[in-house]
């Protein structure tokens, strides 16, 4: 019965990663874990905790709304932002403020579920502020507030788990730039629009947007899978890279290593393209073919001066069918005149001036 229900939850999973990319992927970021003490569910810093009747009574629309619930209220560090105020009504308000969000995005909310139309387009603090003055004085315990129905808004210790609110700041980010987010999501993250884009964020979501993918949840995404985290990874027609890689001689040893791990981050992340990585400066010296999941173990040769209208060229001769360039470099070298049929995507250490394609800082 327990596989059949963590099969379902998965099955639920995936669907909601097809359907809204953004909800789907927070709720894959909580493990589901049988706890037959609670009558509902409850959510922690990693684990999505439930009673296996109460999922049994759920359709499946009912249950993408519970998921996304729970992993909702720790991707946005609710409990962190509890302050002086009474933390079970606190939790309360941010449960009206969560599922307001989900139920105007549409998803389907179950019965007995907190909601309320008239705080809609409210932040979690305003609620609070209205929930307490609707009490008295002498009502401030939760067994006296009616409204009060599961245990995950008891008090309750949470750990801070600061790779998680990184990947959660990180799916917010790829929604952002691929406008994807939900209606109304800046009322719960106010600073939303205030915050920058990682280099890191902008050139994946280039990547995805090369070539037509589908997410999938099995295999799930390398980059979180060590943490216990299955993410979905991105599957599509098989789409050709080219990663060239300046090895010149105002490239440093520092510089060079960081390139290749951002190279081997990239290969490890995506999983149906082939990346023809190329290592030039004023020629190409290697050209090397590689798949996702490959390592990289090269003693990079170069150290002279850096012509990029060599490398293009080469890439004309040698490589067919390119969807995308990505060129590591300090950007200091003559340029081609003339821009290629494909996508180029300067990554670069210094904010130099490019005549074609798109440039990202790396900082």
């Amino acid at each position: 019965m327990q596989n059949q229900i963590e099969q379902r939850i998965s099955r639920v999973k995936s669907s909601l990663i097809i359907e809204q990319p953004y909800f789907g992927s927070i709720a894959s970021s909580q493990k589901a874990v049988l706890n037959e003490d609670l009558k509902t569910y409850l959510s922690t810093s990693t684990n999505f905790e439930y009673n296996d009747d109460y999922i049994n009574s759920l359709s499946d629309e009912e249950l993408s709304f519970v998921l996304t619930n729970s992993a909702m209220h720790q991707a946005f560090l609710h409990d962190k932002r509890v302050d002086l105020r009474m933390q079970w009504l606190w939790v309360l308000a941010t449960d009206y403020a969560i599922n307001c969000l989900l139920v105007n995005n549409g998803l389907e909310l179950p019965d007995g579920v907190n909601y309320d139309e008239r705080f809609d387009d409210m932040s979690a603090e305003a609620i609070y502020a209205a929930l307490e003055n609707e009490i008295d004085d002498d009502k401030h315990t939760p067994e006296q507030v009616s409204q009060i129905k599961f245990e995950k808004q008891y008090e309750q210790e949470i750990d801070d788990n600061q790779e998680i609110q990184d990947m959660h700041e990180q799916l917010l980010n790829k929604a952002k730039l691929q406008g994807d987010l939900p209606l109304g999501i800046e009322i719960l993250v106010p600073n939303l629009y205030d915050g920058k884009i990682s280099w890191e964020d902008e050139l994946y979501n280039i990547i995805e947007q090369s070539v037509r993918f589908d997410y999938k949840l099995i295999p799930p995404n390398k980059r979180y899978i060590s943490q216990g985290i299955a993410l979905p990874s991105l599957q599509g027609t098989k789409a050709k890279l080219v990663v060239c890689i300046d090895s010149s001689g105002s490239i440093d040893g520092k510089l060079l290593s960081r390139f290749l791990a951002e190279v081997e981050s990239i290969m490890n992340s995506f999983e149906n393209f082939e990346i023809d990585l190329l290592v030039a400066d004023a020629k190409v010296h290697e050209h090397h073919i590689l798949y996702a999941g490959d390592e990289l173990s090269y003693t990079l040769k170069g150290g002279g001066g850096t012509n990029f209208e060599n490398t293009f060229k080469y890439i004309d001769e040698n490589i067919d069918e390119v969807n995308l360039l990505l060129y590591f470099t300090d950007g200091f070298g003559k340029f081609p005149q003339d821009e290629p049929s494909y996508e180029s995507v300067w990554v670069l250490s210094e904010d130099i001036e490019v005549p074609f394609g798109r440039k990202l800082l790396l900082i």
